[in-house]
């Protein structure tokens, strides 16, 4: 009988999600076959059987987050008992609970005492200060508009509990782990956000003749623009209150995935061709969407960029993924007409780069000529 365990994919992983199981119980299955999908706080991996026979048992459930180490199956012979499964259960570690969410009676509080008296019975009145009830909402029925208890009771019934109907759906790993950082993002750093329009006429153009993307030429200029402005490719650690700046120029890539957000990084792109860059961009954006993508390719940038610019949106404002103190955000491209050569009006294609920055770090003028710099380079683009 083979026991399987909650793997750990990395040196600081406590703990796993489990996605989806592939298998049910008493199916049979191979070895190296895939068994279940875990996610942990940065990737998902399928995990595979190590053995083949019956699938005996499942422990774990899906959408649960168990500890490292912890059975969540067994594998065996068919019809084979288990023995440990008491033993087991007691150990699962279960981190997520299933909760409940229920709507609550419409009942109106009762608002300050009013003017006037109001009729009622005295088992009226103690139903209704039992329940909260405001008593001038009801209209009696006995003698003279006296308020009875039947009165009361049809007046609950008219504001009774309705079943709604509603699913619950639990956070993935990755999923909590992206809250997590956006909430650390907007209660630790003091994000203010710079815009500018920038003419991509020619970078467009340069890009088509090199047959790379337009978000690959993007990171080959920001990483010149960040040579020459350092400050910017950094990290800040607010418990010892230093400013880490880096030698080396490693950009991650917001990439929109199936289960989420996911950054992969794009190392020493200062030092990387045009082409380099585009071929890595194509090689772990693909592992990023189609899940295989290692823990350490998504670990270790020093300043991100998110391109919308293939979606419905000109003008946004980008979170700072921490410890980084800036993100570049480029919104979609647009033909508009421009004034060129002094005053004449020609379509030109304009799009607006949105940089984040934490203030506490970089000040505003810094910030204007960051921009100033990327779009010198983007309106006379040179590929050196």
């Amino acid at each position: 009988m083979y026991k399987i365990k909650m793997p750990r994919f990395g040196l600081t992983m406590e703990s796993g999600f489990i996605e989806k199981w592939f298998k049910k119980e008493n199916d049979e299955v191979k070895e190296g076959e895939p068994l279940l999908e875990v996610s942990s706080e940065k990737i998902t991996n399928e995990v595979v059987s190590p053995a083949s026979g019956v699938l005996l048992k499942i422990m774990g459930k899906e959408k649960e987050e168990i500890k490292v180490g912890t059975v969540i199956a067994f594998i065996g012979k068919e019809g084979e008992k288990i023995k440990e499964i008491k033993k087991e259960k007691v150990k699962l570690e279960k981190i997520t609970k299933t909760t409940e969410m229920k709507e609550t009676p419409s009942v109106k509080v009762a608002p300050p005492e009013r003017e006037g008296r109001i009729k009622a019975s005295p088992l009226a009145k103690k139903i209704a200060r039992e329940k909260n009830i405001d008593l001038f909402q009801i209209k009696g029925t006995g003698p003279d508009g006296r308020i009875e208890k039947k009165d009361v009771l049809a007046y609950l019934s008219s504001v009774s509990e309705k079943k709604v109907e509603f699913k619950i759906e639990k956070l993935s790993g990755l999923r909590r782990t992206i809250a997590e950082r956006l909430s650390k993002s907007f209660h630790t750093a003091v994000t203010l956000t710079n815009t500018t329009e920038v003419d991509f006429t020619e970078f467009k153009k340069l890009m088509k003749e090199n047959k790379v993307s337009i978000t690959s030429g993007l990171v080959f200029v920001l990483s010149r623009a960040l040579k020459e402005l350092s400050k910017f490719n950094a990290h800040f650690d607010s418990d010892k209150k230093e400013l880490i700046i880096f030698e080396d120029i490693n950009i991650g890539i917001a990439v929109d995935t199936e289960k989420g957000l996911m950054v992969p990084v794009i190392r020493n792109t200062d030092k990387s061709s045009l082409k380099t860059i585009n071929d890595q961009i194509k090689k772990l954006a693909g592992e990023a969407r189609n899940g295989t993508i290692s823990e350490d390719d998504i670990k270790g940038s020093t300043f991100t960029l998110t391109n919308l610019g293939m979606m419905r949106t000109e003008i946004f404002t980008p979170v700072i993924n921490p410890p980084e103190v800036a993100i570049l955000g480029i919104g979609r491209i647009i033909k508009k007409p421009a004034i060129v050569d002094e005053d004449k009006i020609s379509i030109r294609e304009l799009a607006y780069l949105s940089l984040s920055y934490d203030h506490r770090i970089i000040d505003g003028a810094d910030a204007a000529k960051f921009l100033g710099k990327l779009a010198e380079l983007i309106e006379n683009p040179v590929l050196k």
